[in-house]
């Protein structure tokens, strides 16, 4: 599987921003039921600070871990997000995705086209949370979640492994879309790798790419998929890699 373009993954957080503006514009007080103690509120003043934060880094072109970045502006939550996501989107498109950026994976090296799939993920997982706070939800593309499955594995799973006390269980899934991609993975308690071959697992999961990605990031429960198997492991798994 690879990666869409850089200019897709742009366009994706366009649209995918968009959707949260659009959901959240229907009550800031509702409950996100896939976001324990938060409502709609706390959801756009978090994506407000990550577009913001990430926006920053882009647009002055860091390269160095930050030591701080400049405060939220303040004003009305839709206003506020619209514009973080026009000032992110705007950064985006002013760089190459070879233009040399910080993040927190390859450090010095790092470039914008990490941040383009990284906040096209969130953006993505985050409209599905704004929408469900009202019960609109609509499924992520399918290229854009079967790269979100990749992102997640060799991406986000080991930043979480690597944090003191972090533990996941032991065993073997196998994890096949309908629509796109398949992945076949070794869960050790220090970590999660991929596999060429995989004759007996301990689970197999089979349902769309959105509908993988939302289960493995904890927002829909793996017992509403098609698994065979120990769909305990698969719990135990979301749960030990919350972020």
């Amino acid at each position: 599987m690879t990666t869409p373009a850089y200019s897709e993954l742009v366009t994706a957080v366009r649209r995918e921003g968009e959707g949260i503006l659009t959901a959240a514009g229907m009550g800031l007080d509702a409950d996100v039921p896939t976001c324990e103690e938060w409502d709609v509120a706390s959801l756009v003043e978090h994506v407000s600070r990550l577009y913001f934060r990430i926006g920053f880094y882009l647009s002055h072109r860091i390269t160095q871990r930050p030591e701080s970045v400049p405060e939220l502006p303040e004003g009305e939550p839709l206003e506020v997000l619209s514009g973080r996501l026009d000032e992110l989107v705007l950064a985006l498109r002013d760089c190459d995705p070879d233009t040399p950026v910080w993040n927190w994976v390859f450090d010095g090296s790092g470039t914008a086209a990490f941040w383009a799939r990284r906040m096209a993920h969130e953006s993505s997982v985050h409209r599905f949370d704004a929408q469900a706070s009202h019960g609109v939800v609509q499924p992520i593309d399918a290229e854009l979640a079967s790269d979100g499955i990749d992102e997640f594995i060799e991406v986000i799973s080991p930043r979480i492994y690597g944090r003191e006390g972090a533990s996941g269980p032991s065993g073997s899934v196998a994890m096949s879309s309908s629509d796109e991609g398949s992945w076949l993975l070794a869960l050790e308690p220090n970590g999660v790798s991929r596999l060429d071959v995989l004759s007996e697992p301990d689970v197999t999961v089979h349902a769309t790419s959105s509908a993988l990605l939302l289960a493995t990031c904890g927002r829909v429960p793996w017992s509403s998929l098609d698994v065979t198997g120990d769909v305990d492991l698969l719990t135990h798994w979301t749960a030990s890699l919350a972020y």
